[in-house]
């Protein structure tokens, strides 16, 4: 296996606490899992790996069989499930010592009751980073050793108090890669490291590819940006992300609750953007999130009919400037009970932000986890006038002008009025699916116009 140097120094590394600060995309879970491979070949033994979502135990485990089929070893591997939960776990078994490699979601209720040497994969990124922490050193406690990785996501939790105490500055550009903190081996790998050791990027291309100063510097530069400003902070949205929120309605979908929908309204310089999502009990689950970009009205129009006639009980739309046609069109063939009209002026951009930051704060949204859906919702700040008003408002970049904290908030005002029975449309689902489905948006629409059924 080639390893360039940055690589070799993790893989090589036995200290007993190890922390990896490193860029996207530089081999670093191929890294830590070929480290916890050979150390259960040499040590038998168990690797408990604690990652912040489903889909990265499914990719670390993918890395792990790799690695044993590069080597030859023999494993088997099994999923594990929990009794109460949704969460499934993988263990790969070496069948020659009895070694286990166990990979799972980071959640309180599964991770008890191990013991052994202990990966907290994404450190940053996890729901109950607090709790995982206790339990990551709980699980290791005789004797057993922890590692620890991710990219940045601000200025708090765990692995920001952990980095800030070892040294590693909050604007990145460290100059050493490797060094002692106390307990702590740090690793440090930003894109310009990786490069200077033989990892094949062009920096240039990648940063003009992605155009947008934060996610590079955060990704790829290792900052850890200032969150202080931020109306919704980072962990608050983490929190509420979930794997079962989703940016295209399911294949199959059967409404079970109430369907509600916001929309904020653009053209040109803003995306229109359509949020969907369904109340089941006091909890808000996502079940689209439709960005349209520099799309004709009447496709946007379109778009909304076909939403409102998959039983929608109440629509809260944008009818601010280019919205107000589009806004009024709906309520008059949808009726004004069902389709809310609403201006954004301070007064009502303080009460839909204020309600939607208390309903993140209660756990009643269920959303995607997705990288510009994150970066919409962080990116609204509260500015304060002098006559003690406040004032919501985000950049406008080309990523948007924070559309999607906008429609969700938007969705969220709309499901909190009066609903209807579930039964009123259940005839229409199919009609609208076969209205969605393939339909022609014109030039420049975004990737998520089409709807899948």
């Amino acid at each position: 296996m080639r390893l360039f140097g940055y690589q070799k120094a993790a893989v090589t590394d036995d200290s007993r606490f190890c922390a990896h600060v490193w860029a996207r995309q530089t081999g670093k879970d191929f890294s830590i899992s070929l480290k916890h491979v050979r150390r259960r070949l040499r040590l038998g033994g168990t690797t408990v790996c604690i990652a912040a979502g489903q889909r990265q135990t499914v990719e670390t485990i993918a890395k792990v069989k790799m690695h044993c089929e590069a080597m030859k070893v023999k494993f088997q591997a099994e999923d594990i499930e929990f009794a109460g939960t949704e969460d499934i776990a993988t263990q790969v078994t070496f069948k020659h010592n009895g070694a286990r490699f166990l990979a799972l979601p980071a959640n309180p209720d599964t991770v008890r009751g191990y013991t052994g040497d202990v990966w907290l994969n994404e450190l940053a990124f996890m729901k109950f980073a607090d709790k995982m922490w206790k339990a990551a050193f709980a699980i290791s406690t005789r004797g057993f050793s922890v590692d620890v990785s991710s990219t940045p996501q601000g200025q708090a939790g765990r692995f920001w108090e952990l980095c800030r105490k070892a040294g590693v500055s909050a604007l990145g550009g460290m100059e050493k890669t490797q060094w002692k903190s106390g307990q702590w081996s740090m690793h440090w790998c930003d894109i310009h490291t990786a490069i200077a050791q033989g990892y094949p990027v062009d920096a240039k291309a990648v940063r003009e590819a992605i155009d947008d100063d934060d996610t590079w510097l955060q990704e790829y530069e290792l900052h850890f940006l200032a969150d202080a400003e931020n109306f919704i902070p980072m962990e608050l949205v983490i929190a509420c992300e979930s794997e079962q929120a989703s940016l295209e309605i399911p294949a199959g979908f059967v409404r079970q609750g109430q369907l509600y929908l916001g929309g904020d309204i653009g053209r040109k310089k803003d995306r229109t953007v359509f949020w969907l999502k369904e109340k089941l009990g006091d909890v808000l689950w996502t079940r689209a999130v439709i960005v349209l970009e520099r799309t004709p009205f009447h496709a946007q129009a379109q778009m909304a009919d076909s939403l409102m006639a998959l039983g929608v009980s109440r629509a809260s739309m944008d009818a601010t400037g280019l919205g107000a046609q589009l806004a009024e069109d709906l309520a008059r063939k949808w009726g004004s009970s069902r389709v809310e009209q609403v201006v954004f002026n301070l007064e009502n951009k303080e009460k839909m932000a204020t309600a939607q930051k208390s309903s993140f704060e209660q756990r009643r949204e269920r959303i995607p986890a997705a990288a510009f859906i994150r970066r919409s919702i962080n990116a609204v700040k509260r500015y304060t006038s002098n006559t003690g008003h406040f004032r919501f408002d985000a950049d406008r970049t080309d990523q948007g002008h924070a559309d999607e904290f906008w429609a969700s908030a938007l969705c969220t005002a709309a499901a909190s009025g009066p609903g209807i029975s579930v039964e009123t449309f259940s005839g229409g689902l199919k009609t609208a699916a076969a209205s969605i489905q393939g339909r022609e948006y014109g030039a420049g629409s975004a990737a998520r116009a089409a709807v899948n059924f």
